[in-house]
């Protein structure tokens, strides 16, 4: 009787240390996931603040006309949309989507170089037709974006 009792105290001993060396490893791998988890985040913040600087900039070059309207309402749209923003909180910004939606058909890059000057023509009168189409609407919400954005950078920065 007495050889069982230390064959189960050696078998609870060998458990206990076994569980003792599970939870050490369970620690350190959740220290390394909250390591990667922060690392992760802060790469996302660095994107997200890239992105909104990057906002920034185009507004205020569409505000100073040194970015055409039409180029600068479709990469706005891009950089919002890489936001992820709600649907609520793009709402602001609409007339990027539209006139995205409208030109979203005209080639570019190597595709407008590719045209025929013809066809370039026709694709710049549509360009032209919708700037001025949206041109009061525009530079509205370009100063917006301007304003709310800049508000967004500094709050990113102060975090």
């Amino acid at each position: 009787m007495v050889i069982f009792y230390y064959i189960a105290s050696f078998i609870t001993f060998v458990l206990a240390i076994y569980a003792v060396y599970l939870l050490s490893k369970l620690s350190k791998q959740k220290a390394l996931k909250k390591v990667a988890d922060e690392e992760l985040a802060k790469k996302n913040r660095a994107q997200m603040s890239s992105v909104v600087e990057s906002i920034v900039d185009i507004s205020k070059a569409m505000q100073q006309e040194q970015c055409p309207t039409i180029e600068g309402c479709v990469r706005l749209k891009v950089l919002i949309d890489q936001l992820r923003l709600s649907e609520e909180e793009r709402k602001p910004f609409e007339v990027y989507y539209e006139v995205y939606d409208k030109t979203e058909h005209i080639p570019t890059h190597q595709a407008w170089t590719d045209l025929e000057k013809r066809q370039q023509m026709k694709f710049t009168r549509d360009m032209m037709l919708i700037e001025q189409e949206y041109q009061a609407e525009i530079k509205e919400t370009v100063d917006k974006t301007v304003e709310h954005f800049k508000e967004v950078s500094e709050k990113m920065k102060s975090e």
